[in-house]
C-alpha cells in the first residue's frame, strides 16, 4: 500500500446549517451507527478541558472504594463470626488495595499537573487507564457530558501521558493515520507535513487495516486522526502497545463527511 493511499473523494455535500442532515448523504462509521443526523454545533469542534475525565475518573474510584467497603460493612459480621484474624486480615486487604487504586491515580495526575516522566511503563498506565472510560463516559452522562466531549477530555488526558513518556517504542517510522472522511486538501496538507518530517501517511477505512499497517512498520510512534469515538476505541486496542498521539478532526457537516483537522496539532505531535 503506498502512503496516503485514501479512500474515494467524498461527494459534493448539498448540507446546509441546519439542525439536521440526513445520514444518506455520507457512509457512517460503526461508532455512528446510531446518530440521528442532527449537527450540534457544540458537538462538530470538541474542546474539552482535560481535567473533565480527570474529575469524572476520581469519582468513578470514589465509587468503587465507597461499594468495597460497604460490602465488608455488610459481610463484617459472619466474618467475625467465623474468626476475628479472617475479617481484620479482610479488612487489610481491602485498605491495601484502596491505597493502591490512590497510588494509582496519583501517577496519572502528576504528569497532567507537572509534565514530569512517568517512573514505570506507559503500558500499564494506559492499560489501567482505559479500564476507567465507560464508567465516565456512563457517569459524566448522568450529568449532561456527553459522549464525545468525555472522551475529547480523555484523549488530552491519554496525549499527556505520551508526552511525558517520550517513548519510541518500535524501529520503523512515524505513522500518521488519517481518516478516509477527510477532504482531499487537508489530506494533501496532511502528506507534506509528513513528507517534511520524514514521517509515513496513510488514510485507513477501519481498524482492521490500522492494525496491519502497525504490523507491517513496527512505527516508533503512532499520530491518530480520528472523531473522538473511533480513537477511543483505537486508543484501548493500540496505546498501551506504541505510543499513540490522538488528534480529534473537525465534522462541520456532522460524522463521516468532509471532516478537517488543526495541522498545529499534527505538527506539535510530530516535533514531540
Amino acid at each position: 500500500m503506498e502512503p496516503n493511499s485514501s479512500a474515494p473523494a467524498p461527494e459534493e455535500s448539498g448540507a446546509s446549517n441546519t439542525p439536521a442532515v440526513k445520514a444518506r448523504d455520507r457512509r457512517l462509521g460503526d461508532e455512528w451507527a446510531d446518530w440521528d443526523g442532527r449537527v450540534g454545533e457544540q458537538e462538530t469542534n470538541l474542546d474539552e478541558d482535560q481535567r473533565v475525565f480527570v474529575g469524572y475518573a476520581f469519582l468513578c474510584l470514589l465509587a468503587v472504594i465507597a461499594g468495597a467497603a460497604l460490602f465488608i460493612y455488610m459481610i463484617y459480621p459472619r466474618l467475625e463470626g467465623w474468626h476475628h484474624i479472617i475479617a481484620r486480615s479482610i479488612i487489610a486487604l481491602l485498605l491495601l488495595i484502596c491505597a493502591a487504586m490512590v497510588l494509582w491515580f496519583a501517577s496519572i495526575s502528576l504528569p497532567l499537573l507537572t509534565g514530569v516522566r512517568l517512573p514505570w511503563r506507559m503500558e500499564f498506565v494506559q492499560k489501567t487507564l482505559n479500564l476507567l472510560v465507560p464508567l465516565t463516559v456512563r457517569l459524566g452522562g448522568r450529568f449532561g457530558i456527553s459522549r464525545d466531549r468525555m472522551s475529547n477530555s480523555f484523549i488530552k488526558v491519554s496525549n499527556a501521558l505520551v508526552r511525558s513518556a517520550r517513548l519510541n517504542t518500535g524501529s520503523g517510522p512515524l505513522l500518521i493515520l488519517l481518516p478516509r472522511c477527510l477532504t482531499p486538501d487537508m489530506r494533501n496538507k496532511v502528506q507534506a507535513l509528513g513528507d517534511r518530517y520524514g514521517s509515513l501517511v496513510y488514510t485507513v477505512p477501519g481498524g482492521e487495516l490500522a492494525r496491519k499497517l502497525i504490523r507491517d512498520h513496527h512505527p516508533s510512534r503512532i499520530i491518530a486522526v480520528a472523531c473522538e469515538r473511533d480513537l477511543v476505541s483505537g486508543l484501548q486496542d493500540v496505546a498501551p502497545v506504541v505510543p499513540t498521539f490522538a488528534v480529534p478532526n473537525c465534522r462541520p457537516e456532522g460524522p463521516c463527511k468532509n471532516t478537517l483537522v488543526d495541522l498545529k496539532r499534527i505538527e506539535e505531535a510530530l516535533i514531540l
